[in-house]
C-alpha cells in the first residue's frame, strides 16, 4: 500500500514532511485537507488521528502525527543511510536540540502570527510579534556561525523542519543579509535545492498570497530593516 499523507501545502509542518520525503526519494500519496474549511475534523481523519491534526502519515497499519515524529520515522525506516538523522548519540543530540528549538520557539511564533491574520482577521502585526521573529533570526544566525547547517556540516531533518517555519517568517519579515549573514546563506542554499520549490516554495507562495489577501494590502517587508 502507498504511504498516505494528510496535509495542506500551506502548513509549514506539512512542508517539512514533504522536504524530507523528497530528500529520501519516498513517494507519498497526498490527501489534501483544507484546514480553513475545518476538514481536519472529518470523521475519517479523526478515526485515524483523534487529535485531528495535520500532517498525519499512514503507512500500512502505522499512523503517525506530529511533523517531527513523521520525519524521524521516515528516515529511520526508509533512509539508505542515517545522515539526515544520525544514530551516533552526540550528533543525534545536536539534531534533537534544534528540533526542540523548532517546536518550542519557531513553530509557536509562526503559528500565532499566521493564525492571527488568517483566522482572526487581524490587520496589524504587533511589535511584540515582529520582535519575536527578529530574535529568532538572531539565534539562528548564531547557531550557524561555525557550521553549514543547524546541527553541523550535514543536512538533517532539523534543517527541513526549521526552514519550513523560517521561510514562513519571511512572509512577514525578510532575512536581512547584512544583519543575519549566516542565516541568509543557509536559506539561500536551501532555495537552490532542486526539490525546494515543489516541496516548500509552492505552498509558501500560496500562504503568502493568502496573507496579503487577508491583510487587504501589501505586507510591509521593511519592518526589520
Amino acid at each position: 500500500m502507498p504511504i498516505k499523507l494528510f496535509y495542506n501545502e500551506m502548513s509549514p509542518s506539512c512542508r517539512a514532511v514533504l522536504l524530507t520525503a523528497r530528500a529520501l526519494a519516498v513517494d507519498l500519496e497526498l490527501e489534501k485537507v483544507n484546514i480553513y474549511a475545518k476538514e481536519q475534523i472529518d470523521e475519517n481523519l479523526i478515526r485515524l488521528n483523534p487529535d485531528h491534526t495535520i500532517p498525519t502519515l499512514v503507512d500500512n497499519d502505522v499512523v503517525i502525527w506530529d511533523s517531527h515524529e513523521i520525519v524521524s520515522y521516515l528516515v529511520e525506516k526508509y533512509g539508505e543511510e542515517d545522515s539526515l538523522y544520525p544514530k551516533e548519540s552526540t550528533q543525534r543530540a545536536l539534531v534533537d536540540q534544534k528540533l526542540n528549538f523548532d517546536s518550542d520557539t519557531l513553530f509557536p511564533m509562526i503559528n500565532a502570527i499566521i493564525s492571527s491574520i488568517v483566522i482572526e482577521n487581524e490587520k496589524e502585526i504587533s511589535t511584540d510579534k515582529i520582535s519575536a521573529i527578529t530574535e529568532a533570526y538572531k539565534l539562528l544566525d548564531a547557531f550557524l556561525e561555525d557550521s553549514t547547517y543547524l546541527a553541523g556540516d550535514c543536512l538533517t531533518i532539523a534543517d527541513f523542519c526549521c526552514v519550513a517555519n523560517v521561510s514562513t517568517a519571511t512572509i512577514i519579515i525578510p532575512i536581512s543579509t547584512e544583519k543575519y549573514p549566516n542565516l541568509s546563506t543557509w536559506y539561500r542554499n536551501f532555495k537552490n535545492l532542486e526539490y525546494y520549490e515543489e516541496t516548500n516554495g509552492d505552498g509558501l507562495n500560496k500562504l503568502d498570497a493568502l496573507v496579503e489577501l487577508k491583510l487587504g494590502r501589501p505586507r510591509n517587508k521593511e519592518l526589520c530593516d
